[in-house]
């Protein structure tokens, strides 16, 4: 074997390097400036003392050595790479991206360069542009682990689950025991709904390391998902214990006042939200949870100082001006808007939505996808600001990524803010439209794109506000609509309470209305039984659709309701109304939305193809049927349950013409609802008898349904009898 012999320069640059690895950094530094002295030229010796001083945090140094090094040699790949990893140290990432593109260019099968940009690309938000990237790095080593575990990230971070899902199993292949993995992955997994699977990921880190924050909290999470609240309270309480980050108590306690709500802990929910609020006041969660509980409770002096508070952090988007004279006369022009509410599920929000879709005065965009859309969260994801000079394209693609169901009803990815129980275009109809119900409500991206990118062309930056306007103009340009609307009609649906607040504070101006039905047929409706099951998966949709508590909650927060309050005006249209005497109540609507009644009302469609709804009573009823509204009291409750619920919705029943009951009758059902507020309801014991024994969240909501009840009685003799209700439509009208 012959010997390989260094040439002198060759021989200190090994040594040097051997200095390095050992960690002295010091001793590389003095000794590679001895030899710098012998090879001054030497672009290598240059860029090795650059990582020896990078490493002691010397940057200044670092960056001049680095500097040099290029000078002498514009074809080094590493010492590019090297440059770029202290530019992203120090936090000039645009600078450092270039660095990284330059070693790339240069040797582009470097696949550990394409993770660090890939990475440094994840944190800036590029999230497309990294995730080429890492498909680049996979074809280069398909076993690349970190790739695949990047790859994986991006698309959890983009809902997009199943995908994030594979690629984490890629990289697990490999990687048994890496925790962080293992707990991406499990979140992944809780949000496809497969639970157990979760539950082993969870288990196996928490059985290597008991100790782990994100463990202890996921693993709690899934808990509380399936209804095992206590388990739930004591590993988020161990996250607490173990918790040595200043950073992460704000999220832990949140969860902690999560579950401390289903539980049934209502005061103790209600105190570590404030909390964590007086910590930070802009922590959106702890408001929606504080706000939540409050309803759950009937505590609406309170609920009404929160929503108030939290409509106070807030912070307004406020519209802008483009460089087309032509477009900012149409986005000034739509000033009038109308937000659709309702007061529980099953009203026939979409049924009357679907009447209004074809109006050639009005702009709204069919199903309830941008329920979500005003959560501050939501545009942080969205936009990545004009830093990026390619910003409005990420913009449009993100929306595509987001919200991919307005675009295919029968997308498998949900939409920010889950307005539906299931995935939103099959939960709303709008995958079995048309008069055989084969038709998919689909809108052409590409066109979409083209439409919105033109207008995008205008701006230099971009508003939540003015872009919630824009999307609108790109729907109906996209499907060959009316350009210069009348009305933005918003069907916002089921808010919770940050959403409602932050579209408030975008538009002041904005009206609302909602639609309403006999509270206790729709309760009726809405209210499901579900026979136990032995899966997690199964059970969990038991328990979700057995949630009569917070059900009930919702349709009696008919007293202090904080949207209807902080708006500027609200009214009611009856469903009865609407089926029973369509022509007139459409007329009147359409005086109150200040648009022309048009034939195109009286048929439910989107884009021109019938709705039929959603009924699991009947299927094959048809929008203006008479059927739900006729039927008589009796699916869901009973006779007895019945006189003990009418007296809570009298006042709201009375006013909306639901009941002629006299109020000495009222006063006697009060007394007695009151007497028995500790029986147990009839419905009850069906979902107790169907229940899991020990049902933690069961237990819980047998609990929050008596103190509901009690502060509801309280609250009516409170408010003597009387309630300021938004007006009916008719009522106005003929005022």
């Amino acid at each position: 074997m012959s010997k390989i012999f260094l040439t002198p320069h060759d021989s200190e640059v090994s040594k040097l390097v051997k200095l390095f690895t050992k960690g002295v950094s010091g001793k590389t530094i003095n000794q590679g400036l001895l030899v710098l002295q012998k090879f001054p030229t030497s672009f290598t010796l240059h860029n090795i003392i650059g990582m020896a001083y990078a490493s002691i945090s010397q940057f200044g140094e670092a960056e001049k050595y680095y500097k040099k090094s290029i000078k002498l040699n514009t074809k080094s790949a590493e010492t590019y790479e090297n440059y770029a990893n202290l530019l992203k140290t120090i936090g000039r990432i645009k600078d450092a991206i270039k660095y990284y593109n330059k070693s790339i260019k240069l040797n582009p099968k470097n696949y550990k360069v394409l993770n660090n940009l890939a990475i440094t690309l994840i944190d800036e938000k590029f999230l497309y542009e990294a995730k080429d990237i890492l498909e680049d790095a996979i074809k280069i080593d398909s076993k690349n682990y970190l790739a695949h575990l990047n790859i994986g990230n991006i698309y959890k971070d983009l809902n997009l689950n199943l995908k994030a899902i594979e690629h984490y199993q890629l990289a697990l292949n490999d990687n048994k025991n890496h925790i962080s993995l293992r707990n991406n992955m499990g979140l992944a997994l809780t949000r496809a709904r497969r639970y157990e699977e979760a539950l082993k990921h969870y288990l196996f880190i928490l059985k290597n390391d008991p100790e782990n924050i994100r463990g202890l909290t996921n693993i709690s999470s899934l808990y509380r998902n399936l209804g095992k609240l206590k388990k739930s309270l004591e590993y988020i309480e161990n996250a607490i214990i173990f918790n040595k980050e200043k950073g992460l108590e704000e999220s832990l306690y949140l969860n902690k006042a999560a579950v401390e709500s289903e539980l049934g802990e209502f005061k103790s929910s209600i105190k570590t939200n404030n909390n964590i609020l007086k910590l930070n006041p802009y922590l959106y969660d702890a408001h929606d949870n504080s706000c939540l509980t409050m309803q759950k409770i009937g505590d609406f002096k309170n609920l009404k100082t929160s929503y108030s508070f939290l409509y106070k952090q807030l912070k307004n988007s406020e519209e802008i001006n483009s460089k087309n004279a032509l477009l900012n006369k149409k986005l000034n022009n739509m000033t009038n808007m109308v937000g659709l509410i309702k007061n529980s599920g099953r009203t026939g929000s979409i049924f009357l939505h679907s009447l209004l879709d074809g109006h050639p005065e009005i702009t709204t965009l069919p199903g309830v996808y941008l329920k979500g859309f005003f959560h501050p969260q939501v545009w942080e994801k969205l936009y990545i600001d004009n830093k990026n000079k390619n910003w409005r394209e990420v913009l449009v693609k993100n929306f595509f990524t987001f919200y991919d169901a307005l675009f295919d009803a029968n997308s498998l990815v949900d939409v920010p803010g889950k307005p539906m129980s299931g995935l939103p275009g099959p939960a709303s109809g709008l995958t079995s439209l048309g008069e055989d119900k084969d038709t998919v409500l689909k809108i052409n991206k590409k066109s979409f794109s083209h439409h919105m990118l033109g207008y995008l062309k205008d701006f230099d930056y971009m508003k939540r506000s003015t872009f919630f306007k824009l999307i609108h103009l790109a729907y109906d340009s996209s499907i060959g609509r009316n350009t210069n609307p009348k009305l933005i009609f918003f069907h916002i649906h089921n808010p919770t309470f940050v959403e409602s607040a932050q579209f408030i504070k975008d538009f002041p101006s904005a009206r609302f209305l909602q639609i309403i039905r006999d509270p206790i047929k729709a309760l009726e409706s809405w209210c499901k039984v579900y026979n136990k099951e032995g899966s997690f998966e199964k059970n969990n949709y038991h328990i979700t659709n057995s949630s009569y508590h917070t059900k009930f909650a919702i349709v009696l927060n008919y007293f202090h309701n904080p949207i209807i309050e902080c708006g500027r005006e609200t009214a009611v249209i009856k469903l009865e109304d609407l089926k029973l005497n369509s022509e007139k109540t459409l007329k009147e609507l359409s005086s109150w939305l200040q648009i022309n009644y048009n034939k195109s009302m009286e048929i439910p469609n989107f884009q021109g193809h019938y709705y039929w709804g959603i009924s699991e009573i009947n299927p094959n009823i048809k929008g203006f049927s008479k059927e739900s509204i006729n039927r008589e009291l009796g699916i869901f409750f009973s006779k007895k349950d019945q006189d003990r619920i009418k007296p809570i919705f009298y006042p709201y029943r009375k006013n909306y013409s639901y009941t002629t009951d006299s109020n000495e009758f009222f006063l006697n059902q009060l007394k007695n609802a009151e007497n028995q507020i500790n029986d147990i309801f009839d419905f009850e014991k069906e979902i107790l008898s169907l229940s899991l024994k020990g049902e933690e969240k069961i237990n819980a909501q047998l609990k929050g349904m008596r103190i509901l009840m009690m502060n509801v009685i309280n609250n009516i003799k409170n408010e003597n009898y009387s309630f300021n209700f938004p007006s009916n439509i008719h009522n106005i009208n003929t005022k």
